[in-house]
């Protein structure tokens, strides 16, 4: 073979339309000098910055796709990517609650009713679903999910919260194990621990049908109960009743009252 070999000039598509590519890009290195410097600056020189309208159709459709799939299964979306329809803020005079494209964000704020983030509840109430969440938290964050919730009722003890925990902060890692992530909070341990490390997103799916409660972390299984054999009231909360005795319908709530920021997406449910 002759040195330098001969240039090697393809066509890609770009934009939708035929263009041609910088003739250099396949140019290989001269065994004279054994390097690939001229190519790779011939490669570099050629490439195209990616197309952002391209980009934003492409994940446009897939959103509509991933939508287009659960609406299949009965899925339908609880948070609509632009505002706060279907929700409202319980036990808070601030509004900390942001909707930030496909992210839902709860700002940090302050604990406890008072000053805090409160409830992100649902205008709805629900009695039997399968509700599916992805969250996010910082390194000492503290959140939670809870369901079947009366309207005046505190929405962890008067229904019932799956907690939401980074256990591995020096505060968290004290509490009792039916007060760690994954928990029925106060109440039951999970059955095992499945958390991601801090800063990464989880996935939580809870199923209630009746008095049965199962709930699934990054697929993973770590509560299955009946209801009704939860008789005795756990924690220091000695005002509420037992889970058992508990509303079998109710509101659905994302926890802000810790004053941690939070980020929530794909908030799925089905009723059953």
């Amino acid at each position: 073979m002759n040195w330098p070999p001969r240039k090697l000039s393809l066509g890609c598509v770009h934009n939708l339309e035929m263009k041609p590519m910088n003739p250099h890009l396949f140019e290989l290195a001269s065994p004279e000098t054994n390097s690939l410097a001229t190519a790779l600056r011939s490669a570099y020189a050629g490439a195209r910055k990616p197309n952002a309208y391209l980009f934003k159709f492409l994940s446009v459709m897939l959103g509509l796709l991933t939508l287009t799939a659960h609406a299949a299964d009965g899925f339908k979306p609880l948070y609509n990517g632009k505002d706060l329809s279907g929700w409202h803020v319980k036990d808070s005079r601030f509004q900390n609650w942001v909707p930030n494209g496909k992210i839902l964000l709860c700002k940090k704020g302050e604990v406890g009713i008072a000053n805090g983030n409160g409830w992100l509840t649902t205008d709805k109430e629900y009695g039997d679903f399968i509700l599916c969440v992805e969250w996010k938290l910082p390194a000492g964050g503290n959140s939670g999910v809870a369901i079947r919730y009366p309207k005046e009722g505190e929405p962890a003890h008067e229904g019932m919260e799956i907690q939401m925990l980074d256990d591995k902060s020096p505060d968290n890692a004290k509490r009792p194990p039916e007060e760690l992530s994954g928990s029925l909070y106060v109440e039951v341990a999970p059955l095992r621990k499945t958390d991601k490390p801090v800063g990464e997103w989880n996935k939580t799916e809870i199923t209630c049908k009746g008095s049965m409660l199962t709930v699934k972390n990054n697929g993973v299984e770590t509560l299955n109960l009946d209801l009704d054999d939860l008789k005795i009231l756990h924690g220091h909360h000695t005002q509420y009743k037992p889970v058992s005795q508990r509303p079998r319908k109710g509101f659905i709530g994302l926890q802000g009252d810790r004053g941690m920021r939070v980020e929530f997406r794909n908030i799925l449910i089905k009723e059953l």
